[in-house]
């Protein structure tokens, strides 16, 4: 056999694992991976635009620099040769092997193609190695060895983000994303088109029947930040901000109510408040109960006539109770101690003193917006603020009982 090298030119995609001399005999060898996967493994020398790999004395190959991910030195595979002679048929050896190839820094570049390697050796040894079997995505089922990847496609299964899905779950998921997306989209066009308006312009009548026009409700957060924003910058008109409730009301999503509900409660403007308010009577009611109720037991005062409002669009006789409970609330208010210093003289010296402890003042406030509710519930009745004469009536009204007890024997 002559000694002439033979120079084979590399392209992506066409080398795999190793590439023998065609003595078999390869030479001391560094590990060159390829992008795109693969690996050759000979003697390295870098050129300036490619890296010629000395497979054998007989075959040279000669990589593009474009497509060599990196050079790992024969020097820092040592280790890992002397194991890889060690393991020679040895199933359980190579398992081990696959193992030490992925913990820490052991073998350095493409750990997991090290790893494959020696689990696939295994189990061409010993076709029943489990952990090996498992190591490389099979299971057992009828006594029959199978990838996870085709038993769980033969279940209908879809693969996504490596994990298995039902296909239905991915549907959902897709559809999700899709709607964050157009969602988003609303939210620059909404913004772009109320800009227009309020420039005042002649796109502005345009803009504004753009935005009276639109029926999507992937649109309510985008409608939902405007109506919040405007609330807290009173940067809109009542009537931009009144078509932001009508638009809310017309798309009867959780956002849209959760908007509305939070409208009911903090909007200083009661023409916009109830205007909210309405639209929960229609729809999300139980929504704006459960939010409101709770907060006639808070700390605020404010708060708890804010609520009561609120809740008078929804009066419920049931929870009479609650209402007599909010009627006359205390509230605790705290002052932090002063940091002044003062001068203080007695019998017992003199001397300067700083700050002071922590003052606690309580209120006691009547709520007439809760008891405008009590009226609600029992227009024909008037006990004022008076919560023992209400809850006694209330009571009474409970443990009345008009139909007849006796029961034919």
């Amino acid at each position: 056999m002559s000694n002439r090298l033979f120079f084979i030119v590399v392209v992506a995609g066409i080398l795999g694992t190793h590439v023998l001399g065609m003595s078999g005999q390869s030479v001391s060898a560094d590990t060159v991976e390829i992008s795109g996967g693969g690996h050759l493994t000979g003697e390295a020398s870098r050129k300036p635009d490619s890296v010629i790999v000395r497979v054998d004395d007989e075959i040279h190959v000669a990589l593009p620099a474009s497509r060599v991910r990196r050079v790992v030195d024969s020097d820092q595979l040592a280790a890992y040769r002397a194991l890889a002679t060690k393991a020679g048929e040895d199933a359980e050896l190579h398992y081990q092997l696959a193992v030490w190839c992925v913990t820490g820094s052991n073998v350095p570049g493409d750990s997991k193609h090290y790893r494959a390697h020696h689990l696939q050796r295994a189990i061409t040894i010993d076709p029943e190695h489990a952990k090996a079997r498992a190591g490389l995505g099979f299971k057992k089922q009828n006594g029959n060895w199978i990838r996870t990847s085709d038993l769980m496609r033969g279940r209908g299964m879809i693969s996504r983000a490596g994990r298995w899905e039902l296909p239905e779950s991915v549907a959902i998921e897709d559809y999700q994303q899709d709607t964050d997306v157009n969602a988003k989209k609303w939210i620059k066009e909404v913004k772009r088109l109320v800009a227009l308006v309020l420039r005042n312009t002649k796109k502005s009548p345009e803009a504004l029947a753009s935005l009276q026009a639109i029926q999507d409700p992937l649109a309510s957060n985008a409608i939902a930040d405007q109506l919040s924003d405007s609330r807290e910058r009173g940067t809109q008109s009542r009537n931009m901000r009144m078509l932001w409730i009508r638009l809310l009301g017309k798309f009867r999503d959780s956002v849209s109510v959760k908007a509305l509900v939070e409208a009911g409660l903090m909007e200083d403007d009661d023409v916009i408040r109830e205007a909210a308010l309405d639209q929960l009577v229609n729809y999300g009611a139980g929504s704006a109960v459960a939010t409101y109720l709770p907060c006639l037991t808070k700390n605020d005062n404010v708060l708890v006539n804010r609520a009561a409002r609120g809740l008078a669009w929804f009066p419920d006789p049931e929870l009479a109770m609650n209402y007599v409970d909010a009627l006359v609330t205390t509230h605790k208010t705290e002052q932090a101690p002063s940091s002044a210093i003062n001068a203080g003289f007695g019998d017992g010296g003199g001397g300067l003193q700083t700050g002071g402890k922590k003052k606690v003042y309580v209120q006691t406030r009547k709520n007439p917006a809760v008891l405008a509710l009590l009226q609600a519930i029992e227009p024909d009745v008037d006990y004022g603020y008076d919560e023992q004469r209400w809850r006694e009536y209330f009571a009474n009204k409970r443990s009345k009982f008009s139909g007849d007890l006796r029961r034919d024997l």
